[in-house]
């Protein structure tokens, strides 16, 4: 399934650890099982949710719409099991250990607790407060479909408080078909702030930046990486306090497909 996963983040293709580490991965998947899975991204329809800021629709695995679909299909059902597990998620996180031990937020972080789905039953919430006082912290895989179509976008972000790993896989349509045109600029965007900036928006707690903000963020923060928008590629990068990064509005007829397994605690 996947195509020999480094163990080591120096093994992969690019890696970027400062202001916060960023990492890829060519050819991550089987082509077989990629254009499979490609062929078989769920139709928009059945995506119920939706940023009002930067108008992302997106489908994901704390709805029930999301486990109706992987009923009826048994591609992205299998790809679900083979990521929404424990051996998974530890190797996740093994991966990025030497790097969450240098974010002040992460360092004392040892012990993980996977749970396969995020349920917030009275059960499910003792029983992560219990883990907790123990020093085990409860970990879920997030699994999420997204689209962004003409004149859409994802406003400026660093993340959310929880997220320890955001993990990305782009589906642009395939190279055989010659009646579509990739805009430019609409991979993923990573920032730091500007040299001579004395306005630093560095913060932990993240949501996405509202227009007003958001202007005010471009002029003191400069773009020093940009994920291409690739087949087959997978894209990861660690939440910290400068994990600055967004998707640029295109004005092209176009959907940006996306999937984005992410690390959560919980």
């Amino acid at each position: 399934m996947f195509k020999k996963l480094p163990l080591n983040l120096k093994e992969f293709d690019k890696l970027i650890t400062d202001p916060f580490c960023i990492f890829e991965k060519k050819n991550f998947l089987e082509d077989e099982l990629y254009n499979d899975l490609r062929n078989n991204f769920p139709k928009e329809e059945l995506f119920e949710g939706f940023h009002e800021n930067g108008k992302k629709i997106f489908l994901n695995n704390k709805q029930d719409k999301f486990f109706k679909f992987l009923k009826v299909n048994k591609i992205w059902n299998n790809f679900y099991k083979s990521v929404n597990n424990k051996t998974f998620a530890n190797l996740m996180i093994k991966l990025i250990n030497e790097e969450l031990k240098k974010i002040d937020n992460r360092k004392n972080i040892k012990n993980f607790f996977f749970h396969e789905r995020y349920q917030n039953t009275l059960y499910k919430k003792f029983q992560r407060k219990i883990l907790k006082l123990v020093n085990i912290n409860n970990i879920r895989v997030g699994f999420e479909f997204s689209i962004i179509k003409r004149e859409c976008f994802i406003p400026p972000h660093c993340d959310t408080e929880n997220k320890l790993l955001s993990l990305m896989l782009y589906f642009p349509p395939s190279i055989k078909n010659q009646n579509f045109m990739i805009p430019e600029n609409i991979g993923t965007n990573f920032y730091k702030i500007k040299q001579n900036s004395n306005k630093n928006l560095d913060t932990w707690k993240s949501k996405y930046l509202n227009d007003n903000d958001a202007k005010f963020f471009y002029d003191n923060y400069n773009i020093f990486y940009k994920s291409q928008f690739q087949e087959n590629k997978l894209i990861g990068f660690i939440k910290n306090h400068r994990s600055w990064h967004d998707v640029t509005m295109f004005k092209e007829n176009f959907l940006r497909r996306s999937l984005n397994i992410n690390i959560f605690l919980i």
